[in-house]
């Protein structure tokens, strides 16, 4: 079962119909979420839109022993569609992107949307409480103080040290 009900963009490959609903929303919520075919992050914000999805049908056939109507799936979809959801889409893309994304279980949980597991996210912010500094930020720290020993020796070969006087 895919959360793909439909989908268009198989290439022409036949493709699993979950619930036997249409996916009237991959053009509207693709197009909003994906600007350009180098989107990577609209692309990753698209797949996770189409998780929640796929966990909300599961959710909801689970629940309510049926499969979503028609009206049932257009309301989800227009919820899923706002732009503060899309926003939030890709928010979640770019984190996940950066590494720093939430650890969700595979299958679908009993909560519906539930993400459980933010297992990264949460090592930062206990290393940002300790004040540990994050290695990359240590790393520019090392380097500017290297380059700025540099100029400074430069300059104090090339023009000599103030109040030192040359013979």
């Amino acid at each position: 079962m895919t959360s793909g009900v439909g989908d268009q963009d198989s290439g022409g490959l036949p493709v699993a119909q979950a619930f036997g609903a249409a996916d009237s929303d991959r053009n509207e919520v693709f197009g909003q979420l994906v600007t350009g075919d180098a989107d990577i992050v609209g692309l990753v914000a698209y797949s996770i839109y189409k998780q929640n999805k796929h966990d909300w049908l599961v959710s909801f056939a689970k629940q309510k022993g049926r499969e979503p109507n028609e009206s049932e799936l257009q309301s989800y979809i227009i919820g899923e569609s706002t732009a503060r959801r899309l926003a939030t889409y890709r928010h979640l893309a770019q984190s996940t992107l950066d590494g720093n994304g939430p650890e969700v279980s595979a299958s679908p949980s009993s909560e519906g949307f539930a993400q459980r597991g933010y297992a990264i996210a949460q090592r930062n912010k206990m290393a940002a409480a300790r004040g540990a500094t994050n290695p990359a930020v240590k790393a520019v720290g090392y380097i500017v103080a290297a380059v700025v020993v540099a100029v400074a020796i430069y300059l104090a070969a090339k023009f000599g040290l103030p109040g030192v006087g040359r013979p």
